[in-house]
């Protein structure tokens, strides 16, 4: 999605397996907790997604691709119902850092999407002291983590 043009919704297939011991068959339990999953995921990053199953869940291994339809969409935010407004992203600025991202990026990211002035956000650690611009977001999380 990141350099789809938006001019309508994207559609596509999503299949699924796992090896997992816990999972044996695509019932309608381990089916429905993939499917919140997929609409978590993307909702969370400001898409509307439709959800079609293409398998049907019943005793089918889960070793085997269960697969969906999937409908996306990037959800607007208008400000004025009777003036058409300029589409507005509204996920971006919700998304959470990748864990090998370097800290640099993300400051540059958040500057970025809330439209900052270059230079002026600092990602800190927990004794309040700039963080290594080329250290890891996983190892500035751990800093936190572990105080």
């Amino acid at each position: 999605m990141l350099h789809y043009s938006h001019a309508g919704p994207r559609v596509c297939e999503i299949e699924v397996s796992t090896k997992s011991n816990k999972w044996t068959t695509w019932n309608s339990k381990n089916v429905k907790k993939i499917e919140e999953h997929i609409k978590y995921d993307l909702e969370y990053d400001g898409y509307q997604v439709i959800l079609e199953r293409v398998s049907k869940p019943g005793k089918t291994l889960c070793s085997k691709p269960f697969t969906w339809k999937l409908e996306i969409d990037v959800e607007t935010l208008d400000d004025d119902a009777e003036q058409p407004a300029p589409r507005v992203l509204v996920g971006s600025r919700f998304k959470v850092a990748r864990s090998d991202a370097k800290v640099k990026t993300i400051q540059s990211q958040i500057e970025k999407v809330f439209g900052l002035p270059k230079g002026c956000v600092c990602l800190l650690t927990p004794e309040n002291k700039k963080s290594n611009p080329r250290s890891s977001i996983k190892k500035l999380r751990r800093k936190w983590k572990t105080g």
